[in-house]
């Protein structure tokens, strides 16, 4: 079998044709530039810098997290294998009946994994494809894993990769909070980061440097971790312009999600990003892990009027539905 062969059959197409100049929120750039981007030392956090690059980034690499380096190249062996199966195998393996989902062609996924309504119709031409993971869910695998040995070493390498960022993402939220002078108690920090909605997603984007990957948006979470090869390809915007983040060997990316934007009163701003054309032609590799507020968390804030996270969701959900894309916090702001 061809490595093309793996990929979803409408990416022969795809992969083929001239793209088109960008026609949404971002300006008519025709180079991203370079930049450094904040470093942050989770073993030995140092709060100031963290509040910048919370104020003045939303985004930034992590070093010293604590996860071990096997782990880590488990997690990228077995991500590029079961990727690398043929399309039809990860379509049947993960079907309807599997807790786990296999998806591509558009990033307007929710967190169990589906394709919004809308999303393909509208939105295909994202050049990638994806597992969904639920950690909440990966005990269930087991019934489908025991027979498959690839299948469970999947299975018990996402559950460990799992715990670890879960781990990380509740050590760096609660010190964002710091940072904000936010006095929650423990009830509200696991309401506004609820461990149960965590998903990691493992994603492949084909050796293709003329279309870009991943359209821009912000992501729905409090916090996302971006574990990328040496490829490259991720951007953010940063004062109306686009820049690369430029992969750091031993780290991960932290970009910050609308629900933190909504939590601290829009000090901290969501990040906007997307996957843009790469300058290797090489197969691009990334895996990220979200985790989102309870669905009846409710927010309160003077920018935005009350809502929960389920009223969000919905929200999220229309838009997508009416326009194929996300329109994000503006329908809840105070002073639209």
């Amino acid at each position: 079998m061809s490595n093309s062969e793996s990929y979803p059959p409408e990416f022969g197409t795809l992969m083929n044709k001239p793209t088109e100049p960008e026609k949404s929120i971002e300006p008519s750039l025709d180079r991203t530039k370079d930049i450094l981007i904040p470093v942050i030392d989770l073993e030995h956090l140092n709060m100031e810098k963290l509040r910048e690059a919370c104020r003045d980034w939303g985004i930034f690499h992590l070093e010293n997290t604590g996860i071990p380096s096997t782990l880590m190249s488990q997690i990228k062996e077995i991500t590029e294998s079961v990727l690398s199966l043929p399309f039809e195998e990860k379509r049947k393996l993960f079907g309807v009946n599997s807790p786990l989902s296999y998806f591509w062609g558009t990033n307007l996924v929710s967190p169990s994994g589906n394709a919004l309504k809308g999303a393909l119709r509208k939105s295909f031409g994202h050049l990638f494809e994806g597992i969904n993971v639920p950690l909440a869910s990966l005990s269930s695998l087991l019934p489908f894993s025991c027979s498959d040995p690839k299948l469970e070493s999947f299975r018990v390498v996402m559950e460990e990769y799992g715990k670890h960022v879960s781990r990380i993402v509740m050590t760096l939220f609660e010190a964002i909070a710091e940072t904000l002078s936010l006095d929650l108690s423990d009830d509200r920090k696991k309401s506004c980061l609820s461990e149960s909605t965590g998903v990691i997603r493992v994603q492949r984007y084909p050796p293709c440097t003329e279309s870009p990957g991943l359209k821009p948006h912000t992501d729905s979470s409090m916090i996302s971790m971006i574990n990328q090869d040496d490829v490259g390809g991720l951007e953010f915007m940063k004062d109306g312009e686009w820049f690369n983040v430029t992969p750091l060997a031993n780290s991960l990316v932290i970009g910050l999600g609308d629900m933190m934007q909504v939590l601290s009163d829009e000090k901290y701003k969501s990040v906007l990003h997307k996957v843009g054309k790469r300058m290797k032609m090489k197969e691009r590799y990334s895996i990220i892990y979200f985790v989102f507020p309870d669905k009846d968390c409710m927010f309160n804030s003077s920018c935005y009027k009350p809502f929960t996270f389920s009223e969000y969701e919905a929200q999220v959900k229309l838009d997508i539905e009416t326009h194929g894309c996300k329109v994000g916090l503006s329908k809840f702001l105070t002073n639209p």
